[in-house]
């Protein structure tokens, strides 16, 4: 069994690797709070706010998902091919508990297993991480610029060099030029808003 609440952000983060924000320059004892705000803020987008100091953020990115430590604005992606226990930890950490778990035998890509978070989806397979599935208002998830669903085409083009996919049997789907990064639309036009967003291998029936 994973024992998720034993562990702390900064060892979650630490076990995940990689590199420090650019921006995240550590914050002296006097300005913690202010730093910690405003990189929360940054790195969140319209993301709730956590629940605690110690909850760290969790971002939507091409081919991972990102954790963020608000109290030093580090972040460590949880890339696909990481391990599905350390990937739902990390999850964990940022959401809480998971609200089901399955595993789907019918999947264009082989048999997969998945973790759900309300509206966030994880796909695994043979316990990696391979893709993530976003949809409805909660748990509200955004890029670290800060798309997300109800966001407009504009602003998720503004931040991802996006075309729209012609004749999707999904409806107005669009993508990135890498193909590592998707999502619907409830319309046509810049003003169109999203609806769903998804990265990697996510089961999706066309």
């Amino acid at each position: 069994m994973i024992r998720f609440a034993s562990l702390t952000v900064p060892m979650l983060l630490a076990a995940c690797g990689g590199t420090s924000l650019p921006n995240a320059a550590a914050p002296n004892e006097a300005a913690t709070a202010e730093a910690v705000a405003n990189e929360s803020e940054a790195a969140a987008g319209n993301m709730a706010a956590p629940a605690d100091a110690t909850t760290p953020l969790l971002n939507l990115a091409p081919e991972a998902l990102s954790l963020v430590d608000p109290q030093t604005g580090r972040a460590r992606e949880l890339a696909f091919g990481t391990a599905r226990a350390l990937t739902v930890t990390g999850a964990t950490a940022a959401l809480g508990k998971p609200s089901d778990t399955g595993r789907n035998e019918e999947c264009g890509e082989g048999a997969m297993e998945f973790v759900e978070f309300g509206g966030l989806t994880l796909w695994f397979q043979q316990n990696k991480f391979v893709g993530w599935f976003l949809e409805g208002a909660k748990p509200k998830l955004t890029t670290a610029t800060g798309a997300g669903i109800g966001s407009t085409r504009k602003q998720v083009a503004d931040a991802l060099a996006i075309s729209d996919v012609p004749d999707s049997s999904l409806g107005r789907e669009f993508a990135t030029d890498k193909g590592d990064f998707s999502g619907l639309l409830d319309g046509a036009g810049d003003g169109a808003k999203v609806t769903a967003l998804w990265s990697g291998q996510t089961c999706i029936f066309r």
